[in-house]
Formats: C-alpha cells, structure tokens, sequence
C-alpha cells in the first residue's frame, strides 16, 4: 500500500478579515494536532477566506489541480462542509474519491475512503447545501422583518453604531453630536465640503484605515443620506427608521441646496442655434454639412453652413457658405415639392371614400355569394346522407360523391373565414400620405422649420448640398408626388395645373363612351395617373369642383384604380383599367 500524502484545507465562509478572525487558525490548531497525533504526512496547507455556496474558489481549484497531478492522495479538513456546499464542487470530491485520485478525506470525526457508501458522502454535502440554502433564506426573512420595523438592515452610517445586543442602530456616544454640528454649519451655505473635510478631521472624524481626512465624495454622501433626518432607503423604497434623526427635514433640504451651490457641475455644450446641424451632406464628399457663427464687427451674428472637409479624397472643391435664411428657404423649396392642398386633399379624400364603400360592397357580394355556394353545398351532401340512409346508394357510391363535396366544403369555409376577416386596406397608405402631404404644407405656411426638418428626414434620402442648393432623393411615392408638382407648377394657365392633378381624357372612343376623372393614386410602386373607362355614363365637367354630396354617386360611376403591385380583379362595370406612372420629360 503507498504512503498517503496529505493537503491541508482550511476556509472561513466571509472575505472580511474582522469576521470569524480565528477560524482559520483555530482549524489549523485542530488539523495539524490530528496529523501529529495520527503521523501522517501532510505536503502542503491551503487556506481560504470563501464561501463555498457557489463554485469558483481559486484555492481549492488548485487544491484539486495538485491532486490529480499526483503531489497528493488525500484531504485533511475539519468538517466535510468545509471542502464544499455545492453540487459542483461536491461532485468534484465524490468522483475523484470513487476513481481513486483520492484515497482519503479525514475530518476530525471520521474518514471517508473509496470503498464507502457514497450516497452517504452525497446525503452530508447535500445537507451542507440545504444548510446555505435555508440560511440565506432566514437571513433574507429577517432583513425584510427588520425594514418593516424600522430598522435600517445594514451598517450604520458616520455618526451611528450598531447596537449588538438589541440588533438597533444608536447614536455615537462620541461622533454624533460633532457631525450633527458639522451638518448645521454646512446648511447655512457659508462653508465647502473642503471647509467641511477640515472640521471633521478637527474633531478626530477621519479614515478607519488610512488616518487621513475623508475624500469629498464620501463627505457628499453623507450630506445626501436621508438617514439623518429619519427615514432610509431600501431597494428604492423609502421606509420610516425609528433611530433617532440627527436633523430634521428642514435642515437637509437646506444642506441639498448648499450642495447644490457649492458643488461644481461639468459645463455642458449649450445649444447655439443652428437649426439644420446633422441634416444634410456634402454633395461632392459625403461628409456632413456643419454650421459656424460669425460676428461682425457692429456686434450682429450670422450663422452659417459649409461642408466639414474631413474626407481629403475626394477632396471637396465647395468652398461656397450657405446663410441660413437661404437653408431655411432651401428646405421650404423641397418641402412643397411634397405638399397638397385643403382643396385637392379634399377632393381625394371624397373619391377614396367612395372607393372606400365601393371596396366594402364588394367584398359583401363576396361573402353573400360565397355562403350561398356553401349553402348549396350543404344541401348536397344532406340529400347525399339521407339517401344513403335510406338506402338509396351504395357505400362505394356514396363515398364517392361525397368525399370531393367534402373538400369542396372545406375550401368554401376557408374562403369565407378570409373573406369575412378581410385583408388590410390597400387605401389606408394613399390617405395617410394625403394626411401627411398636406400638414408638411401647413408647417410651410407656418415656417416651422424643426418640422420641416424631421418630415424630410422621413420623406426623403441623400439630402445632399452642392453650390448653395439643396437636393432631396424622395422615397417612391413621395417622388412621384413631386414630379406631379412640378409639372402642376409648370403649366401654363389654371386648366392645365388642375388637369394635371385630376384630368379625363378619351382612351378607347366609341359611341357615348366616356371617362372617368384620373387620379394621382398610390399603387405600392409609386402615383398613377388612373384612367378607367364606362359606358353610358354622364360626368361633369374635368374642373367642377368635387364636393361631398358629388362624392356619393352610384358606384357604376366611380373610377377604378390599382393600389397594389399585385394584379386584382377589376371592379364592375370597368371596361378598361389604365395606370400609368407619370413622368417628366
């Protein structure tokens, strides 16, 4: 049999040195008298100042490192909890004892070898667990006891101490009424925390280790406790102490204004006006455009925006400013090259309502028709039971003309369910960009630039300056709501601007066939310019004015208009359906 050779292994359960200071060397008095007595070898001792509930000790890892590198074949320990109280660790100690790496682990009531009952090493490391678990619960049940009567659950701050015997927090025979003074004299405002930091090392009040007086931060902690007045933090939660208060409520709202102006916050950057900082880029380099001031020398200020040049290549060859004003005028421009009206918002919103009722009357037909198919369906396959019933078909006939009406049934029933939910509007994105449209035109009426500002920002990409011009690449939509604009602007006379926005015109002529008005519509891809076709049909003329009650005309007369990208099934009545996109030459 080989000679065993012993670790020694000692822990106390806190980091603390003024905690359970005799611990280790009360288990190192202990130990070293059993290895003597019993004269066994002991190679190394290894102590730790850790709890063992949660694996991770630096020491006893080593510790087992060594042991599997053959320096050692045995443990010596004062209780098995003090090698572990987890499953992790334990785990650990129970395989290496079974695969022999360990051949003993003594403890001053017995020893443990690989030919003993393991179970009955689990049953005492798992007693050790449930020992941690049912202690950290207590500790816990008590410190929520403890805030509930008052009684401030950690150390006592500078001035107080913690009473042993009743488990309170008093007042310093000593420090208490010379930091009460301290507090007082700080509240009038007429003293630093450097002034502050000179008394309290006056009075003897100065580091626990060091000896030196207290850092700032410390004393400004202390200013800012509420414990002085009566009541402490918990959690977040502030509770009613019954320790006596050294000031009152008064005298610390006092010392937080004080505080307050005697501390020194960090001067922060003040806003300096610029308006379009963070918006725009250089056209030529890509970098941001930034702002500068200039003073003249009559003392007026004038702000200005310039390309920052910090890309060298492409280097940018824009030297020009841009004065704010023209910014400003700038970003007016593009705004209105995406605005509509009251009277044509209004306009568009009194036919979307009419495609509105059109598109639930016919998803109506839809469901009617769809629950009378099933109904007759329903009807088929009862007579085709009752027949069967009755004996009137065979079993083999029966299933066969009933299993396709089956399924049949099933598609209807999903039909319908799809039908009665209904898909979204394909309408609701037109009228929310009519909204927005025409409040981007209120805000230009109104010159509010931070909202002019933020509605390009959403609108539109590569915002880019180049020779004092702002260019704007709109997003689909919004693009071809622009070149709507621009043409609208371009033309000539009055007619031609609104023929522009809602025009009519022949596309298939044949006897007494007409057009319906076209309408800068939303399709997914962008505004068309809608033209549908109808039979017999009077319309007014392509410039009356379009008001509500002309809105609610029968729904053979209302134009047809594609809002998605995917192909739809005309309305009734359309005899051609023509989109086409809108584009400037």
């Amino acid at each position: 049999m080989c000679m065993r050779k012993y670790f020694i292994y000692c822990r106390k359960s806190t980091e603390d040195e003024d905690r359970q200071i005799f611990s280790i060397d009360a288990q190192l008095s202990e130990l070293n008298a059993i290895a003597l007595q019993s004269g066994i070898s002991v190679v190394a001792t290894f102590t730790e100042s850790k709890s063992a509930k949660e694996p991770g000790r630096e020491v006893f890892n080593e510790m087992l490192s060594r042991i599997e590198r053959g320096e050692a074949n045995a443990i010596l320990s004062w209780k098995l909890d003090r090698l572990a109280r987890n499953f992790d660790d334990g785990g650990k100690i129970i395989g290496l004892l079974q695969r022999g790496v360990i051949q003993e682990i003594r403890t001053f009531e017995k020893s443990y070898l690989p030919t003993d009952n393991v179970l009955m090493i689990a049953v005492e490391l798992g007693m050790a667990n449930q020992y941690v678990r049912d202690l950290s619960t207590n500790i816990r049940r008590g410190i929520r006891e403890k805030i509930r009567r008052g009684i401030y659950s950690s150390k006592a701050p500078l001035g107080y101490i913690n009473e042993p015997r009743l488990r309170t927090i008093e007042p310093h025979p000593e420090f208490f009424p010379k930091i009460k003074r301290v507090m007082e004299l700080f509240a009038t405002g007429q003293y630093s925390l450097t002034a502050i930091r000179k008394e309290l090392a006056a009075v003897g009040i100065v580091g626990n280790l060091s000896k030196k007086p207290l850092p700032l931060s410390s004393i400004g902690n202390f200013l800012r406790n509420p414990f002085y007045y009566g009541v402490f933090l918990h959690k977040g939660e502030m509770h009613q102490g019954i320790h006596a208060p050294m000031i009152s409520k008064k005298t610390f709202d006092e010392i937080q204004v004080a505080l307050a102006t005697v501390g020194k916050p960090r001067k922060k950057r003040g806003d300096k006006g610029f308006l379009f900082l963070n918006f725009s880029t250089c056209a030529t380099c890509g970098h941001c455009i930034t702002g500068e001031r200039h003073t003249k020398r009559s003392g007026r200020r004038y702000r200005y925006y310039r390309c920052s040049h910090k890309n060298k290549l492409p280097h940018s060859d824009d030297r020009s400013l841009i004065t704010e004003e023209k910014f400003a005028e700038e970003v007016k421009r593009n705004v209105a090259l995406v605005t509509i009206s009251d009277d044509w918002k209004e306009k568009f919103l009194a036919q979307i309502e009419l495609w509105q009722n059109d598109e639930t009357q016919a998803r109506q037909r839809h469901v009617d028709r769809i629950k009378a198919e099933l109904a007759a369906l329903k009807t088929k396959i009862d007579r085709l039971n009752i027949a069967f019933t009755e004996g009137g078909i065979e079993l083999a006939e029966f299933k066969e003309l009933k299993n396709p009406l089956i399924v049949q049934k099933a598609v209807l029933e999903q039909q319908l369910t799809k039908a009665e939910k209904g898909e979204a509007s394909p309408i609701e994105p037109l009228k929310k960009l009519i909204f927005e449209a025409n409040q981007a035109q209120k805000w230009g009426l109104e010159n509010n630039w931070l909202e002019m500002k933020s509605f390009l920002q959403n609108v539109g990409l590569n915002r880019q300056i180049r020779s004092q011009t702002l260019t704007v690449s709109f997003k689909k939509h919004w693009c071809s709501l622009a070149k709507t604009t621009v043409a609208a602007n371009q033309a000539a006379s009055e007619s031609e601007r609104n023929s522009v926005w809602w025009r009519r015109r022949e596309l298939n002529p044949r006897p007494k066939s007409t057009c319906q008005p076209r309408l800068h519509a939303y399709s997914g891809q962008g505004f068309l310019l809608c033209d549908t076709v109808r039979t017999q049909v009077a319309l007014p003329s392509p410039h009356d004015k379009i008001s509500a009650d002309s809105a609610r005309s029968p729904p053979s007369t209302m134009p047809a208009v594609a809002f998605l990208r995917r192909s739809r099934c005309p309305p009734v009545n359309v005899v051609a359906l023509r989109p086409r996109e809108l584009v400037l030459d």
